[in-house]
C-alpha cells in the first residue's frame, strides 16, 4: 500500500473532509488518472523524437508554428512534439496526443470487516543503566481499510500509422514494466494491459489514426483513526534494576522525578 498521508493534510486534494475523518489514503479516481499523466509526461520527455516539453505552468507547450522549422524540438525545447493530458486546454487540435481518461471503478473488500480489528502500534526502545533493554509496544491508531479495482482509458491518436504504432508500444511497455514499480509505490497496482482494435477516420482533410489502451488497475482506501482520540489514558509499568539478582539492584544514577504542581495538590486534599 504506498503511503499517502499527504492527502489528509489536504496536500493532494482541497476537500477538508480527508483530514476530519482520519482518511490517509483514498487512490480511486483523479490520483491514479493525473499520476498516470504525470509519469507518462516525464517518460516522453526523455525522448527525443516523441519528445515532451512543459510550459512554465506545467501545461504540454504548444506555441504558435508560425514559421517553426519541422524539426522543431528535436534538439531543443522550443516546442512540445506530443500532447499528454486529460483533455485539451485549446479549441485548436495537437497531435499525436495521448488522453488519459478514468473509468469505472468497483469496491473491492479486503476483509469482510474492513480490516477494523487491524491496530497500527508504535514501538519505545527503554535501556537501563545495566544494559536491559526493553520494547514498549504502544497501539496508536486504528485501521480502516478497503480496495478499488477499475479502468484507465488512454487514447493515442496521430497523424500516421507509424506514429500511432510506436506510442500504443511505448506506452504500454512503460506501464508493464519501466514505470510499474513507480505507480506501485503510489499506491496504482497495474494488473492487466490491453489495447484495442486500430481504427482510422476522417478529420478535415486529412487522417486521424488512433487506438486506446485499456489499464485494469487496483487501488486502496486506508482511514488511520488515532487512539488517542478515543482512549483516555494508557498505562505503561516500567521496572528498572538488575532483575537477575536477589535481591534486586537498582540501576546505578538513577533518578525518577516526580512533579506535582499545586492544582494537582489542592485536588487531592
Amino acid at each position: 500500500m504506498g503511503d499517502l498521508s499527504a492527502i489528509g493534510t489536504g496536500g493532494l486534494y482541497r476537500s477538508d473532509l480527508y483530514g476530519l475523518f482520519d482518511i490517509v489514503q483514498n487512490t480511486q479516481v483523479s490520483f491514479p488518472k493525473e499520476l498516470l499523466i504525470g509519469i507518462l509526461r516525464d517518460f516522453f520527455s526523455q525522448d527525443s523524437y516523441y519528445h515532451y516539453v512543459r510550459d512554465p505552468w506545467g501545461f504540454p507547450y504548444t506555441p504558435d508554428h508560425t514559421d517553426l522549422p519541422p524539426d522543431a524540438g528535436l534538439q531543443d525545447d522550443t516546442t512540445t512534439r506530443l500532447y499528454i493530458g486529460e483533455a485539451y486546454r485549446f479549441d485548436v487540435i495537437y497531435y499525436p496526443a495521448i488522453v488519459v481518461r478514468a473509468g469505472s471503478t468497483t469496491y473491492v473488500p479486503i476483509s469482510m470487516n474492513r480490516e477494523k480489528e487491524t491496530v497500527l502500534n508504535k514501538a519505545t526502545v527503554v535501556v537501563d543503566g545495566y544494559g536491559n533493554e526493553t520494547v514498549f509496544v504502544e497501539p496508536t491508531h486504528f485501521i480502516l481499510a478497503g480496495a478499488w479495482e477499475g479502468t484507465l482509458q488512454i487514447d493515442v491518436m496521430t497523424r500516421s500509422i507509424r506514429a500511432r504504432d510506436d506510442l500504443v508500444e511505448l506506452v504500454s511497455l512503460a506501464c508493464t514494466d519501466v514505470r510499474f514499480e513507480e505507480l506501485l509505490r503510489a499506491g496504482v497496482l497495474v494488473k492487466r494491459v490491453s489495447a484495442g482494435t486500430p481504427s482510422e477516420a476522417e478529420d478535415r482533410n486529412d487522417k486521424l489514426y488512433k487506438q486506446s489502451i485499456n489499464l485494469d488497475i487496483r487501488s486502496e482506501w486506508r482511514r488511520q483513526i488515532p487512539i488517542s482520540n478515543l482512549v483516555d489514558a494508557i498505562n505503561i509499568c516500567v521496572e528498572f534494576g538488575n532483575v537477575q539478582t536477589t535481591p534486586i539492584v537498582t540501576a546505578p544514577n538513577l533518578e525518577i522525578v516526580t512533579t506535582i504542581d499545586l492544582v494537582s495538590q489542592i485536588q487531592g486534599l
